[in-house]
């Protein structure tokens, strides 16, 4: 990258949510690793910026995000509990008015950084659904990590002031801070900013059935909020822009129909070194042919049909099935499953807290990769597979097949004897000492051409939302 500079374009890669509480979420790798691209993947002419909403302001963070919660924000839950706990022993002996509301304010605090905030999704493919944005406001946790941060952030971030051209983009979850949105959106009209919604699914509104009824109340009112008020929508996947075009078609307004949109392609590397395979790791003994399934653990993910296949394959094969994954809403019947087969912790292993070196692993060690859903948005565990050069066998949905093209084998995701069948040719291969790993092919691409394409492409949104807005205003100017 060039030395920066006032002439150039800067694009704001926002990842709030990432920045404060970590995980290794799909949405939160995708936030993490364009954000921690920004330097390479920067110009002459654009210049990436991460971004962080601060409660009452933007900063940028000085250094890398990373898998771990931010110092701040541990800070911050440990004096909110202290404060909590105090707050509610004053209140019980005094039951003054003041202290009720200022121990409301802080329970409420706490509650949104616990529940709305600091909530722990799967390593994966973390989706809309998976998010679980809260419906209530949740501004409560942003205002509080302000107050920490504003005295103590020079150490950490440094302070953003827009200026006209900028672009911001909302990449991360961050779908509970409607304060933020109005920050951003008096931005556009003050300043003269650009605002993209990044959206990695629309599942709440397109598979409602497939998500929880908060999820689609909180998950709705963020998209018509920002519907009315982004300058331009940009996608994971040609299969979500196909997805949002529909939606718009069916249920958007005339303005949210003419916004431009655009796709980008996702990286495949999981940015930690590999887990040592010791004594203590559930991989170092694994043994025969591993099938690797990632992912949470919740109906869209379809882990029904990859058990069924593999109860075939362990009556004829030394096969071992690893799923790494946290348990979803609505997965107590796969859960007793996995807990209770005759395989389970001998061919059938379950990691549920599995970071990005945990995961790693896995995908070293894979001789296969099952990609199952009934829907996504993308299937990072996709292309991540094939960057290892595990074989995928994924379902056939239309963005697994635009996602795996040639690469991948794919089979009907209600066909669990089709699956087995797929895996049992791999198997035997394996079995005659042929090799089953292949290649890195040209559709994992790395998460520095990844974030170039999204510089690309949100450079000519923008652009594109300029040239709407002048022929909407010239075309006002004309009915006067």
């Amino acid at each position: 990258m060039s030395n920066t500079g006032s002439a150039q374009r800067r694009i704001f890669i926002e990842c709030s949510h990432t920045y404060l509480v970590g995980g290794s979420s799909g949405i939160r790798r995708v936030a993490r690793n364009l954000a921690n691209e920004h330097q390479s993947a920067s110009s002459d002419a654009v210049q990436l910026v991460p971004l962080v909403w601060a409660g009452r302001g933007f900063l940028s963070p000085k250094r890398p995000l990373t898998e771990k919660a931010h110092p701040i924000t541990i800070f911050g839950r440990l004096a909110l509990g202290c404060i909590g706990a105090a707050s509610r022993v004053v209140r019980a002996v005094l039951r003054l008015p003041l202290l009720r509301w200022l121990g409301k304010l802080v329970e409420d605090s706490l509650d949104k950084s616990r529940g709305g905030i600091d909530r722990e999704d799967i390593v994966d493919g973390q989706s809309a659904q998976e998010a679980e944005p809260a419906p209530s406001n949740s501004d409560g946790f942003y205002r509080v990590f302000g107050l920490l941060v504003w005295p103590l952030g020079f150490l950490f971030l440094k302070q953003v002031r827009f200026r006209r051209g900028d672009i911001v983009v909302l990449v991360d979850s961050t779908w509970d801070s409607p304060a933020m949105l109005h920050a951003l959106f008096e931005a556009q009209e003050r300043d003269g900013i650009h605002v993209g919604a990044m959206l990695h699914d629309l599942f709440p509104l397109t598979i409602p059935h497939m998500c929880q009824a908060s999820t689609v109340a909180g998950y709705t009112g963020w998209f018509k909020q920002v519907s009315e008020g982004v300058d331009f929508f940009i996608t994971n996947s040609a299969a979500t822009s196909r997805a949002l075009d529909m939606q718009l078609k069916d249920s958007g307004s005339e303005r949210a129909r003419s916004l431009p949109a655009g796709h980008f392609r996702l990286g495949a590397e999981v940015h930690q070194a590999v887990a040592p395979l010791s004594g203590s790791d559930p991989l170092h003994s694994v043994r025969g042919f591993v099938v690797l399934a990632v992912g949470t653990i919740e109906p869209r993910k379809n882990y029904q049909v990859i058990l069924d296949a593999l109860d075939e394959l362990w009556e004829k094969y030394d096969v071992t099935l690893v799923v790494v994954g946290r348990p979803g809403w609505s997965s107590d019947d796969v859960l007793h499953r996995l807990r209770e087969h005759p395989q389970a912790g001998v061919r059938l292993l379950h990691l549920d807290n599995a970071d990005d070196a945990a995961l790693s692993a896995c995908y070293e060690r894979a001789d296969a990769l099952v990609c199952a859903s009934w829907a996504e948005g993308f299937g990072l565990p996709i292309v991540e597979g094939m960057r290892y050069g595990a074989p995928v066998l994924a379902s056939a949905i239309d963005v697994f097949r635009e996602v795996g093209g040639d690469a991948c084998r794919y089979f009907a995701p209600d066909q669990p004897a089709e699956l087995a069948s797929e895996l049992e040719q791999l198997i035997q291969q394996w079995q005659l000492g042929k090799p089953v790993r292949q290649p890195q092919c040209d559709y994992a691409v790395s998460w520095h051409q990844s974030a170039v394409q999204f510089r690309d492409e949100v450079l000519r949104l923008a652009c594109a939302a300029s040239s709407r807005t002048a022929s909407v205003d010239s075309a006002a100017r004309s009915q006067l």
